[in-house]
Order: structure tokens, then sequence, then C-alpha cells
């Protein structure tokens, strides 16, 4: 291939390996997806029919990209769809649209209709709030979201229902099985499953039926996995029973970029590796083509210090680049306005603000970010938030849709029934659940004779009549009109729009331009897609994730946590709230896997940029409504010191200290009063107007001479003096 001349030695090497196993731990940055595209482009170079490649990965935004890729350089090569290889192309996509094809194909074996539906995070939280209310439990003593949380764990551990209860004899597990039995159950009568059942019920269809697994072998004669480190038991299952024990899998990933264990991912998987495929060749990719040589070299000390991890050392043969800068800040105000002005800065000088990122540990604190870059009016994008197919209006479109695809949905049928009001109260769906559960019917079966039902006035069996006629008219349009046109039906016959236009919601107008845009998103699926149908679209739209949302072509700061920043990469980063049992965060360090995770964490948010770090702490930050001194984070020690710009911050100190830190300042005893003038590291000189003690020492409000307002600090975490002392 003619394009192998564009890849290193190491890359090269994956790239042309033959047939069977090959592991390739890939370093931040070092091309993993050149590799896995290359190699499939070198595959079909060499004859092998494109239709028997899948390649998997974790993103419906990876995904495309590899696709893209893999077309561009086919095309390049001749073997495009006019060339040699045309015909069924290789199949790319994520393991769970993977396994959501596998199940449309072999439902039948399992129970459930080809035409199932696939509920996302809410649908699933709802359906066991409804469990949950049914059954009698307290929704206060056990919160639906801590029950599906422990059944998403239970799913990962590959445990059906009868062997979660089994195992679960006492305290919590023992109160969630039987939520966990009827939500499964419920579930199956939905024709419907979750985003854990589709791995689940694949890697059943795989080990329970040969035929269909020489399907599926045949189908995946070379196996490409992107991301390895990320995959959990049930992924990591179906790789084994499509691949296993000699077969054609290249697993391309990073170890020292696990940081998924809470969802299942277990960085154990790459270890075992070699041990489930007998043989396997492992090439290591170290060279980097993203960040600066000072930035890896800060990754690389930082990353050294975990004990499970294959060595290795990114190098790269970029220009030095800026040190890492540190800031140690006096609270989260101060921290968020620190990096709103160097964010100002960094525009102002050429940069655009797409290219700048600023990540957090925790959701929660994006807010100050959000206030002040609000303040200051700099345009900014929180990713990873309620995504555009999360909002409810999105959603209750979506959910017409569905029920028009899976009249047995009933989520998406409680969603809706009384959206826009139609008179169908909670008492009458109460009853309504009631008489299917009696029974034993579906509530949409329930619909087609009300008279049925006891206890309902004539008036309340007119409205579900009137309903019920709603949706089969919808169900009649769907087999003469694209999804696109039926959406649009849908909202005329609903009067869904209408009830926007008509609400006093101020919102209303933004939501009238969501729904808007879901038109426009269904119109051009229908125009990308060759044999467009409403399950497929809802399938897509059912399997996305927080970060598919994301726009990166608009020019906006990106405010995120570490975790979503993963597969991203940024001329800037700022990484924030580097402070003990914030960034190591306090719920991982009871053990050293959890602590090790962390630092992983840590060493992605490094390698995301390509030109500068920042990093920065706060002396105190309010937590859980309180002010609380914060102890710097562990992995600030971590860095070699010759690669920080410490600017006003003191210089590192060994975790463990008595403080964490070597202030050559006033003692922390220094007492200040009304009229005193002070000098401080980043504000300059100021007089105090008023002081008071607080909990956690004396505070200062003070006026400082290039400020238009006083400013409130704690004296002990200041770092300032008076006018008459030296530093």
């Amino acid at each position: 291939m003619s394009l192998l001349g564009q890849l290193n030695p190491q890359q090269r090497e994956a790239v042309e390996h033959g047939d069977g196993p090959l592991l390739v731990v890939a370093g931040a940055g070092s091309g993993k997806t050149r590799v896995i595209t290359y190699r499939i482009a070198s595959l079909i170079s060499r004859g092998i029919d494109p239709g028997s490649i899948l390649g998997v990965t974790f993103t419906n935004k990876a995904a495309d990209e590899m696709r893209e890729r893999v077309e561009r350089m086919l095309s390049g090569l001749g073997l495009g769809p006019a060339g040699p290889a045309r015909g069924r192309g290789p199949l790319l996509c994520t393991f769970h649209s993977f396994c959501a094809r596998l199940l449309r194909r072999e439902s039948g074996r399992i129970g459930f209709p080809n035409h199932f539906t696939i509920y996302d995070e809410a649908d699933s939280e709802r359906l066991i709030r409804q469990i949950v209310r049914d059954l009698g439990i307290d929704p206060k003593k056990l919160p639906p979201s801590a029950i599906k949380a422990e059944i998403e764990h239970a799913k990962t551990a590959m445990l059906e229902p009868d062997a979660y209860a089994a195992g679960r004899r006492y305290g919590f597990g023992r109160s969630v099985a039987p939520v966990y039995a009827e939500y499964q159950a419920r579930l199956r009568r939905a024709g419907a499953m979750d985003f854990d059942d589709l791995l689940m019920q694949a890697v059943r269809v795989l080990r329970d039926h040969a035929e269909a697994h020489a399907r599926w072998r045949s189908r995946c004669r070379y196996l490409l996995v992107d991301e390895f480190q990320d995959t959990n038991p049930p992924q990591y299952e179906l790789v084994k029973l499509l691949a296993a024990p000699d077969g054609n899998v290249c697993a391309v990933g990073d170890p020292d970029q696990s940081i998924y264990q809470w969802r299942g991912a277990s960085i154990r998987h790459i270890n075992e590796f070699a041990h489930d495929f007998a043989g396997a060749r492992l090439v290591t990719l170290e060279q980097n083509y993203r960040s600066t040589p000072t930035i890896l070299r800060a990754a690389n000390a930082v990353i050294a210090q975990n004990t499970m991890r294959h060595p290795k050392n990114l190098q790269s043969d970029r220009p030095e680049g800026a040190p890492v800068a540190l800031r140690e800040c006096l609270d989260e105000r101060d921290e968020a306005e620190h990096v709103a002005r160097l964010a100002r800065e960094l525009t102002t000088h050429g940069l655009a603000r797409r290219e700048l990122a600023v990540f957090y540990r925790t959701n929660a604190q994006s807010r100050v970010f959000e206030e002040v870059f609000t303040a200051e009016r700099i345009p900014f994008i929180v990713v990873g938030t309620v995504g555009f197919y999360q909002r409810k209006e999105v959603k209750d479109v979506i959910a017409y849709l569905r029920l028009i695809v899976n009249p047995a949905d009933v989520v998406a049928l409680e969603r809706i029934i009384n959206v826009p009001p139609r008179g169908i109260g909670q008492t009458t769906l109460a009853r309504l659940r009631a008489h299917a559960a009696k029974h034993v019917v579906m509530p949409h079966e329930a619909l087609v004779e009300p008279d049925e039902i006891d206890g309902l006035a004539p008036a309340a069996r007119k409205r579900l009549t009137a309903f019920h006629e709603l949706l089969e008219r919808l169900r009649a349009h769907a087999e003469e009109h694209g999804p696109a046109e039926l959406a649009r039906l849908v909202l005329d016959e609903t009067g869904y729009i209408e009830m926007l236009e008509k609400g006093r919601d101020e919102a209303g107008p933004d939501r009238i331009e969501n729904v808007e845009e879901l038109l426009s998103a269904i119109e051009t699926y229908e125009e990308s897609d060759d044999a467009p149908t409403l399950r497929d679209f809802l399938e897509r739209v059912s399997l996305l994730s927080d970060i598919d949302d994301w726009e990166a072509e608009r020019d906006r700061v990106n405010l995120m946590t570490a975790h979503n920043s993963k597969g991203l990469e940024f001329a800037v980063v700022f990484v924030t709230g580097l402070e003990e049992g914030l960034f190591p965060h306090a719920n991982s360090l009871d053990t050293r896997d959890g602590t090790e995770e962390e630092r992983r964490l840590f060493y992605v948010a490094l390698t995301r940029a390509k030109d500068r770090v920042y990093l920065s702490s706060a002396d105190t930050r309010m937590r859980f409504g309180q002010v609380t001194q914060q102890e710097r984070s562990r992995f600030i020690d971590d860095l070699p010191e010759d690669e920080l710009d410490l600017g006003h911050t003191m210089a590192p100190a060994k975790h463990g200290a008595s403080t964490g830190r070597d202030r050559s300042v006033v003692e922390e005893t220094a007492e200040y009063a009304p009229g005193d003038r002070v000098v401080h590291p980043t504000f300059g000189g100021g007089e105090v107007l008023d002081v008071a003690d607080t909990s956690i020492g004396q505070s200062c409000t003070i006026l400082f001479d290039n400020e238009a307002e006083p400013r409130t600090v704690v004296a002990r975490f200041a770092r300032m003096t008076k006018a008459n002392q030296r530093v």
C-alpha cells in the first residue's frame, strides 16, 4: 500500500500484521484510529472480503470518524464502491449498535419481536419508578436511581434476576432483587431492552445458539476493537465469542486511559488478552502526535506512579512548548475568574474559543464557571449536560413515534397519554394500569375496550377511546409516509406545536425550535440513508451518547468533566479543582484501584492538550453549603518541578506534609484591622474595610486599588501581606 509510507515503524507493524490475534497498546495521541483504519484498508487491499470485517468502538462520533477515514482511503486506492471491493462494506459501529443489529436478526430465538424498543437511561429510570410505586416501596428509603445503578451493576456482571437474588439475601441487594425481577418482566412485556440488555442478550444468543454463533463469526472474520481498555465483561465476552481462541482480532487500547471502572470497564482485560488469545502479538505505540514534549514529560511522570500498567514512555517531535502552569487560587470564584481572564487573553491573541477546554471532576463544579463566563460575556458550552435528544419536547415527540413502531411500549404510552393535555389524569391512568394487570394484558390492549375498565366515568372512557383512535390513525399514516412526514403528522394531529404556542412557558419558543430541529434531524437521516425507516432512526437516537451531541465547529469555550474529555483534543486545556477529595475524588480514595483510576483520569486530562496546560486549585471551596479548607491534590506533587510555571503559587510540597503548602508569607496568626494597607499577589494593593471572625479564621473585606467593588478573602489563605512587610 502506498499509504504505508505515512506510518511510523510501530504503526506499520500493527497495520501489516497478518492473521491471528494482535494487541496494540496505543498511548494517548499515538494514532490508534489511524492504525485501525489503515489496517482495515490493508486487509481489503490484500483481498479480504470487506463484508467480513467488523470494527467496534464506544461512541457514534468515533464510529463515524472511523467510517469516513476508511471510505477516503479505499477511494484513494481504487477500492471504493466502484472498485474491486464494491458490494457489502466493512461494518464499523458501536458495541451497542452491533448488538442491536444482531438482535434484530436473532430476536425470535430469545422471545423478543424484531421491532423491540431500546430504552435509554431516562426511560429505564421511569420504568423503575413505576415499579417502585406499584410495589408500595418508599422511594426515599429505596431511591429509584440507586436501584437502577444496582441493576446496571448486576447486568454488567451478567447476573440474571434469579442469579442476582440467590446471591443477595440481605440488605440493599435483597430489596433490589424483586424490583430487578419485575423490571425485566415488564421490559419483556413491553418488547423493550435497555442498554445493558443489548449486550447481555447478544451474548446469550451467541452462547446458546450454535447456528447464530457460526453465522456471526463468519460475518466477523476480522474483528477490530477500539478503546479496548473500556470494555466491560459482556463486551469482552462478545469479543471472545466472535473471535476466540485464535481468531483474527485486533484490540487497540491504552490501560493508562482506563477511566470507566464505575461503568464496569476492567483494565484487566488487556492483561487477560494474551491468556485468552494464545500467541497474541504485542505492539506498543509511544510516538505522540498531539502534545508538546513538555506536556508529555508531565503526563509520563504522573502516570508512572501507577502500578497497574504496561510501561511506556510517550515521546513527541514537536517543539518543547511552554511549561505547565500551576495556579493556587483563593476559592472557586477566584479560580473561575482566573480561567476567564486567561481565556479572554488567549482568544484576544487569535486562538479560537473552541480550542479552549475547561475540565473539572464533577458536574456541580460547572456552576461557578457558567456564572463567571456569562458575566464576562465569554461564549461557552457545557458538554455532556442534558443532550438534545433528552430535552422534554424532543422526548415527547419521539415517544409518539416509538408507540407507532411498538404499541406495547408502556413507558412511551404513559409519557404522552396526557400530552398535550386531554383530560386523562392520574386516577384514570391508575385504573387503566389496574385493569391491565388484573387481566394480564398490556395497557395499550386495555385501551381497545375502555368500557370494560372498572370505575371509569363515561367522560374518561370517551377520552381513552379518542386517544386510542389517535394512535391508530398515526399507525395507519406510518404505512404511507416516511419518517419525516410522519413526524409532521404527529405534530399536527396531536396539537403538540399548538400546545407550545399557547403555553405560558417562557421557554416555549426554544421548545418549538427544538421540535423543528428534530424534524430537520429526521430529514437529514432520510437523505443520507438508502432505505430509511422510522425504526432505524429511533434506534440511532436511542444509542447516542453524551459526547455525540457535542458540536466542535461552534466557536465557544468548552466546559466539561474530565471523563467527557476522553477522545477529544484542544490547543489549551485548563484542569481545575485539583484538591484532595475532589480530584482525586473522595469516593475513590479507599482502594489502590480507585486512586490509580483517578490518576489515569488526570493523565487523560493532561494529554488532551496540544500546546498549553493550566492547572489550578482553590484554598477554600464551598462544598455542601459550607466553606471548607482544601488540601492541594497529590497529583500536583507527582509533576516534575522543572516542568512547572509556578507563577504566584508556592513550589510543590510532597503530599502528606503538615499543610501541603510552604507559604513564604505572613504567619497565619497575623491580625488585620480596618484601615490596614495590604498587598495581594493577584489583586495588588488595597485597603481593609472590615474584618470578621469565622470558623476558618479572620475574613477581610478589602477594596483593592484596581477594582470597583470590595472583595472578601480569608486572611490565612490569601497569601497577602501588610504594606509595610516584606514577602
